[in-house]
């Protein structure tokens, strides 16, 4: 009888651990898109997960364009509301609705705020509006239970293509991802930890466009018709919002593709059931915000930081006038203020064109600094810029060194350097070995050329004078490339 219950139990453990080891396998070759992501859509789900229970006064939904567009740090900053971004790329009406319900499942929230750009044909192709890959992205991380279980049976039910097997065993659908693996891969649990930004995703560039002009809705002469499935589950989600108590706010942040007829249309459906619709496109909104699309929009319809906080500050002021929200502190949003600066200073980097205050802002020990001199890079070489080298632990006196050919890496609070007149390589790793960089320099005497890869990316402008890239340690990825051409007596920046 002992030996029979060994076996059993032998059995049952060999059964555990094959179980075990499946799900470290699905694990590893499920996406993911962490902070390092111009789209962090993995941090921003996992993150929910780890908020402490019905903290979160408001919810944020949407595509890319309310991931970029709605700041909860800045929410809570400016405003003192708690806030939370479940948007994500290409968020269809669909997964907003299940996500809503999902996070009702450990969130109490005052106020919902749905950006509406999905209402409209987006991908006509697709059953649900949107790339298969980004409604994956979205419910991947999704924990198990019977709202997960209704959304995959829901979406396989509209898309023939999709099917139940590969949501439960992911494998299926990830198979061949073990080509194409990453360091990400095999540190999900550390980069998991991260979502101090609570689903909002950062972006830097200015678009430029000097083009957009918002409109006034009586410029429309009828309105534009909603995605049937989109407007059902429109729908579904004004119900679920009735039926639980939550305000319902529509939105649609700055967007070239928004236009009067479709602003017509989402007014219309607000006013039928007597929620507000805030439309930032429409020229009042507009100039109160004091929007500035060349400026506050990084492309034709995504938020770069400074268009999200002028766009979260004016919902905070209409949340706190109509709802009387804000005004509890929280650690949860009190203790992630620094790390908030700290983005705000890498999205300002790479409009800084001075060379002083560049070099300033560089001396950071989050980040690795890598320079490459090309042509002559001496000539007009301020004092102040090179006291700000020595302050990074830089020692070559580049103004006595006409023509030079000039290498430095300055990272971990160690900075290795060469100087000379004939062409000079170097190769080596920062952040603790994990990112490899290769580098030359040559100056006006051996051949004019500057080159900085980092991970096999080049990032030199390969341009006169200082070419500089500059890693962030913490969020993995390049903060900025920019060559300053210290020839010229104007000392200009080139990116």
């Amino acid at each position: 009888m002992r030996k029979h219950w060994r076996t059993v139990l032998k059995g049952a453990a060999f059964v555990c651990a094959l179980c075990i080891s499946i799900r470290l396998v699905w694990q590893i070759m499920v996406p993911k898109f962490f902070f390092d992501n111009a789209w962090p859509t993995t941090s921003a789900y996992l993150g929910f997960y780890q908020m402490k229970e019905d903290t979160v006064d408001v919810l944020f939904f949407g595509s890319s364009h309310a991931a970029s567009f709605f700041l909860p740090q800045e929410l809570y900053n400016e405003c003192g509301i708690k806030g939370y971004n479940l948007g994500c790329e290409q968020q269809n009406l669909v997964v907003s609705y299940y996500w809503l319900k999902e996070a009702l499942r450990f969130q109490k929230p005052e106020a919902v705020v749905l950006d509406c750009y999905m209402l409209f044909p987006y991908n006509p192709n697709e059953p649900l509006n949107t790339a298969e890959s980004c409604t994956r992205k979205a419910f991947d991380y999704m924990k198990w239970s019977p709202v997960k279980t209704e959304a995959v049976r829901t979406v396989c039910s509209l898309d023939e293509n999709q099917s139940l097997a590969s949501y439960y065993f992911p494998n299926i659908r990830y198979h061949e991802r073990w080509k194409g693996l990453t360091e990400n891969d095999f540190s999900f649990h550390k980069m998991a930890a991260r979502y101090e930004l609570k689903g909002y995703a950062p972006q830097a560039v200015y678009c430029g466009r000097e083009d957009f002009t918002p409109f006034d809705l009586a410029d429309a002469d009828a309105e534009e018709s909603m995605v049937p499935l989109m407007r059902e589950y429109l729908d579904h989600i004004e119900a679920l919002c009735r039926q639980e108590d939550i305000r319902l706010i529509l939105v649609k942040t700055p967007s070239t593709a928004q236009g009067p007829a479709k602003s017509l249309a989402i007014q219309n459906y607000a006013d039928e059931r007597g929620i507000p619709f805030l439309d930032f496109n429409e020229k009042k909104l507009y100039r109160q915000t004091r929007l500035n699309f060349k400026t506050d929009n990084c492309d034709d319809g995504h938020g770069n930081l400074w268009g999200a906080q002028k766009v979260t500050r004016k919902i905070g002021e209409k949340l706190a006038d109509w709802y009387a929200l804000g005004g509890e502190k929280d650690s949860q949003w009190e203790e992630t203020k620094v790390y908030y600066k700290q983005i705000i200073k890498d999205c300002e980097l790479p409009h800084i064109t001075d060379a002083v205050k560049y070099t300033k802002a560089i001396q950071d020990e989050r980040y690795s600094i890598f320079i490459s001199a090309k042509d002559e890079c001496t000539n007009s070489l301020q004092d102040a810029v090179a006291e700000n080298l020595r302050n990074l632990g830089l020692n070559t006196d580049l103004q006595g060194e006409y023509g030079c050919s000039y290498l430095a890496v300055i990272s971990d609070g160690k900075a290795a350097e060469q100087c000379g007149y004939l062409e000079l390589a170097a190769e080596g790793t920062v952040r603790d070995g994990l990112v490899r960089y290769e580098m030359l320099s040559a100056g006006n005497a051996s051949g004019n050329r500057s080159s900085i890869k980092i991970d096999g990316t080049e990032y030199s402008r390969n341009s006169r004078g200082l070419n500089i890239a500059v890693y962030n340690n913490e969020t993995k990825k390049i903060v900025d490339a920019v060559c300053f051409d210290t020839y010229d007596e104007n000392v200009p920046a080139l990116r």
